[in-house]
């Protein structure tokens, strides 16, 4: 005979106003307060049963004017048997019994989907009157409450609800809030005006100024923060990340990622907005062109609109390498733009369109309407300075309507209003310099009688920019050096990875006529010079970059943070060598200069490496090579670095496994690199 099993139900019913402010995504819901030890107890009970999907839980209670009289059977239909989970490659087999699936007692044609742990059940009631929703309290707030459990109406979903609605076809603007930090204004240290909106910044406290996080953990700190007044919140940065041009959560039909997620508490007890991303102005050392930056954050942005990347059999092979080209949200980076490459793909639309359907009304806004607060001097504004309080020439966003995003008295001008009003609210001098000068733009100089800054005037088309390997059109570094003239960038044929970082050249849409640069059918060109790529330029089909020492490098698939582990010998996979013996006659480097206490100098390690074995011939010309490189400015002014200065290097080096010792020196040592 079935089970039954009866609970007394203390009933609490709250009203909105008392438990208003749980959730942004719930507007009403009543709390549930059962004896979870009793229900707990009989679970156990029917587990030990040797038919348990026969024995029948029990569950009634009151909410939303009526009762709920649950009738609950174990249900694993959803897993195969036996289920096993895997651990860091230990298997176990998983306990299903708390899965449960039943009706209600007394509607026929409703369903009951859940668990039950530790006496709670969490789960979905289907009635006639629409799906209700029961939750653990604890999931949405720390604080101690009357209830243990919450129940929610799906229509009463807030603003992520799943109820029928109609779109608001007027809410077509997705704020999006650009965050700067201060590796990223470092950059444009001469433009005071920007400078002195982030000075605050510079707190050593700020976790986001540490010179040496990784991308992911870098979006995870920003990610703390609360963005969710905002459709979407993006840090701009200035940092290497080796081919990582950005990173960005996907957009998910929740509030799990993308546009309009909302400041959650987490699995682990903190709380994150997801509703972000990054991108960098750097790649291998190289400040990237705003082209390049400005499609790198539109795939970011794709992303954050539910879009992944366009893989796969039904996806992957959309657009090609030549023609149109790939579409924006292709994996692999481009060096050419082609007319593809800012457009979404049919795949990334649907998914876009998807995530827009339900979440657009989230959090989008109507277009066109100024918003004093966004730091964009907009109609019906003379300035804004967002909600900085003590910025001395503007009232911010923050003060009475009427005042704010409005000069304050006296003031001639804000910095908000452009590059030519200094700190101090009065305009510059005529002849002020407000823009420096690029490869392809003119510098722009203030004129004295208006705070923004003039437009910059382009240089002549076909002007050289890029270390001598794009040209310049309208403006912009925009073009390979082949176009100059009349040709087009390739790959390169050969299969050294030096020279797949050479520029090669063909006659345009004949693959066959592709040549380097050094190459006799292109001598009336060049005259047999070599061309190397910058660092960071895309090489091997798109597959990898330049590194700074013009080999190229082919991504690795696991990612930044793979390869930077906890501790110093996991930078090596020991797995490789038969003992550790062996990792030291090839990892001497890193073994000798992480014994240093204090600090290194060139000479020491150099008594270092001769005391290491190698050759006599070998150590001269290593010593010959170093002597040559920019190791010798360092020894030349007899200057230390730090064992944890050392250290950031390594780990900066040693990302590729076929770099040479030299390579690393070159690192370690150099003047050059920004570290």
């Amino acid at each position: 005979a079935p089970l039954y099993i009866n609970f007394p139900v203390s009933f609490l019913s709250t009203s909105l106003g008392a438990l208003n402010g749980i959730s942004p995504f719930i507007r009403h819901y009543e709390g549930l307060s059962y004896d979870r030890e009793a229900l707990h107890r009989r679970h156990r009970r029917a587990k030990r049963e040797t038919q348990p999907q026969d024995q029948t839980l029990q569950l009634d209670f009151r909410a939303f004017l009526r009762t709920f009289r649950l009738r609950l059977r174990r249900d694993t239909t959803g897993f195969t048997e036996p289920f096993e989970v895997f651990s860091e490659n230990i298997s176990s087999t998983a306990d299903l019994s708390h899965l449960y699936s039943g009706e209600l007692e007394d509607e026929k044609g409703s369903s009951c989907h859940g668990s039950v742990i530790q006496g709670q059940f969490e789960g979905s009631v289907l009635t006639a009157n629409g799906t209700y929703y029961i939750e653990p309290v604890h999931r949405y707030t720390s604080q101690p409450t009357q209830h243990h459990s919450i129940i929610y109406h799906e229509d009463d979903m807030g603003k992520r609800g799943l109820s029928k609605r109609t779109l608001d076809q007027s809410k077509t603007s997705c704020l999006l809030h650009l965050h700067a930090d201060h590796f990223y204004y470092r950059k444009f240290k001469s433009v005071e005006a920007v400078v002195a909106q982030v000075m605050r910044e510079e707190d050593e406290t700020n976790p986001l100024n540490r010179p040496f996080l990784g991308p992911e953990k870098l979006l995870s700190l920003f990610s703390e923060s609360n963005w969710g007044n905002y459709c979407l919140s993006y840090l701009l940065t200035n940092r290497d990340y080796s081919g990582v041009l950005g990173l960005a959560w996907e957009g998910k039909t929740g509030n799990w990622g993308g546009i309009c997620s909302r400041h959650t508490l987490m699995r682990d007890g903190s709380n994150a907005s997801l509703n972000t991303g990054l991108i960098t102005l750097q790649n291998y050392g190289q400040y990237l062109p705003p082209q390049h930056v400005q499609l790198t954050l539109a795939h970011e942005l794709g992303h954050s609109l539910g879009a992944p990347h366009d893989e796969g059999l039904d996806c992957g092979n959309l657009g090609s390498s030549g023609g149109k080209g790939r579409f924006l949200m292709f994996p692999h980076a481009t060096n050419e733009v082609r007319e593809n490459n800012d457009k979404f793909s049919p795949c990334s639309i649907k998914h876009i369109s998807r995530v827009l359907k339900v979440k657009k009304d989230d959090c989008f806004v109507v277009s066109d309407q100024p918003i004093c607060g966004n730091q964009i001097v907009e109609e019906g504004e003379e300035c804004d300075v967002g909600h900085n309080e003590t910025d001395l020439c503007c009232h911010s966003a923050k003060e009475s309507v009427g005042i704010q995003c409005r000069l304050k008295p006296s003031k001639k001008c804000s910095p908000s209003q452009g590059l030519c009003c200094g700190p101090t609210c009065v305009l510059k001098p005529s002849g002020v310099s407000c823009e420096e000068e690029s490869d392809c733009q003119l510098e722009s100089i203030c004129s004295g009688l208006s705070p923004i800054c003039p437009e910059p005037v382009a240089k002549a088309n076909m002007t050289i920019c890029s270390l001598g390997t794009r040209v310049c059109l309208n403006g912009n570094c925009a073009k390979s050096l082949c176009v100059r003239y009349g040709l087009e960038q390739c790959d390169c044929l050969g299969e050294s990875k030096n020279e797949k970082c050479h520029m090669c050249c063909q006659q345009p849409d004949k693959p066959a006529t592709c040549a380097s640069t050094t190459s006799s059918v292109l001598a009336r060109h060049f005259q047999g010079k070599r061309v190397a790529l910058v660092a960071g330029a895309p090489c091997s089909a798109k597959q990898g970059y330049c590194d700074m020492f013009q080999v190229c490098r082919i991504l690795d698939a696991d990612g930044p943070i793979a390869r930077l582990k906890n501790s110093f010998l996991h930078l090596v996979d020991l797995d490789e060598f038969d003992d550790l013996a062996e990792w030291i006659k090839v990892c001497y480097m890193f073994v000798l200069i992480q014994l240093r206490d204090r600090g290194t100098t060139i000479t020491e390690l150099g008594q270092e490496w001769q005391q290491a074995g190698e050759s006599a011939s070998a150590r001269t010309v290593r010593r010959r090579r170093l002597e040559d490189s920019l190791v010798s400015r360092r020894a030349a002014k007899k200057s230390l670095l730090s064992r944890k200065n050392i250290r950031d290097r390594l780990i900066f080096c040693k990302r590729y496994r076929d770099w040479t010792a030299e390579d690393c020196g070159k690192v370690i040592f150099s003047d050059e690199y920004p570290f």
